[in-house]
């Protein structure tokens, strides 16, 4: 690895987003370069110079949990921070600190168990939804309205998990949705941009086939978001927000830390990577005592 850059933007390999982070970290005057975890050896082994911040895009969970944790520990600030990352990767951390925090958020439990699951699921009416705790672009997502719906869900878990070692589990209140979620950037305390993911069924993130529609930043979604900084603290979010055709209610599903934006900026025309140097920069500029 080359001497060590201002800021560190860390990887579990260079995607679009990255190489558009660091093109625009670059462009503000701030030396920056990615880095695989065997990358910051030397950092982490006081070897080398240290990083003045270091920017969390590990795509893998496990490696991004380890490496926040680990950066951490060497006392080196980390966007996102090690508690956000907790919280994002980890979908019953999220419902508990929601609840603690006042953040509108479907009805969750956590199941530890098959039984426990079959209970909740009653407890909501019959209609829920059963998430992993761990995951991302919809995936693992399935929708239980019926005996015959968890039993096939139940006798796929027992075949593919007999230990039961991916629990626990989140059985959450099924919204339904106009077909669309809403999302959302935030830049430290900021939202910057928000549009729709809009398709078909119970998924309509990007990466199962929704589409981007560009929309206006509600007020409503600046409170929510709000919200969530509050509990999480300042940072680079994600954070999906879905209302109820029913009631009209609007609900935070969930905040990603590491949220993806190189194909939605192309429809939605938001700099989201000029942004988020732009408030890398302010931070270590007036971390190091300098105007930027």
């Amino acid at each position: 690895m080359s001497e060590t850059a201002d800021v560190l933007v860390s990887v579990t390999m260079v995607r679009p987003e990255e190489r558009l982070l660091l093109g625009a970290l670059r462009a503000t005057g701030l030396t920056a370069q990615s880095a695989l975890p065997r990358h910051t050896a030397a950092i982490l082994n006081n070897a080398a110079p240290r990083p003045r911040m270091v920017l969390l895009r590990n795509v893998s969970h496990r490696e991004l949990a380890s490496m926040a944790a680990r950066f951490e520990h060497a006392d080196i600030e980390t966007l996102n921070t090690p508690h956000a990352v907790r919280l994002c990767l980890a979908k019953d951390l999220q419902a508990i600190a929601f609840a603690n925090h006042d953040v509108p958020h479907p009805t969750t439990h956590v199941a530890f168990t098959v039984e426990q699951v079959r209970g909740y699921v009653d407890e909501l009416g019959g209609d829920a939804v059963v998430k992993p705790i761990s995951g991302s672009w919809g995936r693992g997502i399935v929708r239980i309205t019926d005996e015959a719906q968890f039993d096939a869900w139940a006798g796929g878990r027992e075949a593919l998990d007999p230990a039961g070692k991916e629990f626990p589990v989140v059985v959450q209140q099924y919204v339904p949705k106009p077909g669309f979620n809403e999302r959302v950037h935030v830049v430290g305390d900021r939202p910057i941009v928000a549009y729709r993911q809009v398709g078909a069924g119970l998924r309509t993130n990007t990466h199962q086939g929704g589409a981007v529609e560009p929309i206006p930043i509600s007020d409503r979604a600046r409170e929510l978001c709000a919200r969530v900084v509050a509990c999480f603290g300042p940072g680079f979010y994600g954070v999906d927000l879905a209302e109820s055709r029913e009631t009209g209610e609007m609900y935070v599903l969930e905040v990603n830390t590491n949220p993806d934006f190189a194909q939605s900026s192309k429809i939605h025309g938001v700099d989201i990577a000029g942004h988020v140097a732009a408030y890398v920069r302010d931070a270590v500029f007036a971390r190091a005592g300098v105007a930027a």
